[in-house]
């Protein structure tokens, strides 16, 4: 089993559901898979965080699935990074994704925002993505808007020869939205040859449950 990256169209589609689901597919056939999310940001304190909620999928000991940085501000990685004074490498990164192997673990990396977001300033989503050998999942928006923000993120990942396992469009209500309703098929024109998987908004308080039905098929 290929190590995966979950990365967005944007900001707050719900990448860490999604990877979370993944990592609870991957384990109940068997696999010892491991959520990690390298670099976090935006945490605040009376808030469940992204690394808890992969830290959980993965029914570990916290510690593999502990990012490497965590800060409070909502920004990019790199500059959050910078203003809290903290230095981190790429090589720290990747590293890191190697010993979660040595250790046995398929790995699935969820990014931060989209794959141009810099985790570094010279260092960015889609680089961790090639330099580590990922396959990418694409998390995006049910609604409108998401057919732009697809197309251009299949098309960096597709530059470096990045394998994309399918888009999981998140979030869909359910409704008779004219946008959440055509755009599948639209997409199944733009970016021809990629599986697409809706997964619906969910009200129960169990998104990663109800997620992990689906994304199944991504595997």
């Amino acid at each position: 089993m290929r190590d995966l990256l979950v990365t967005g169209t944007d900001t707050g589609v719900g990448k860490t559901v999604i990877a979370a689901a993944l990592v609870t597919v991957l384990r109940a056939s068997g696999v010892r898979a491991v959520g990690f999310k390298p670099m976090e940001t935006g945490i605040a304190p009376d808030e469940i965080s992204d690394s808890s909620i992969l830290a959980r999928a993965s029914g570990e000991h916290p510690d593999p699935a502990r990012p490497l940085v965590s800060l409070p501000e909502a920004i990019a990685p790199a500059l959050a990074a910078e203003r809290a004074g903290i230095s981190i490498d790429a090589d720290t990164i990747e590293d890191r994704i190697s010993q979660l192997r040595r250790g046995g673990y398929t790995v699935v990396v969820e990014g931060a925002g989209g794959v141009m977001v810099p985790l570094l300033w010279d260092y960015t989503v889609l680089d961790l993505a090639q330099n580590c050998d990922l396959d990418a999942v694409v998390v995006a928006r049910a609604g409108l808007g998401t057919l732009n923000h697809v197309a251009m993120t299949v098309m960096m990942l597709r530059s470096r020869e990045i394998p994309i396992r399918g888009i999981v469009l998140n979030g869909r209500l359910g409704s008779d939205d004219l946008a959440e309703s055509t755009n599948p098929a639209a997409l199944a024109r733009m970016v021809p040859g990629l599986r697409i998987i809706e997964v619906p908004h969910d009200h129960s308080g169990a998104a990663v449950e109800t997620a992990a039905r689906i994304v199944h098929r991504l595997l």
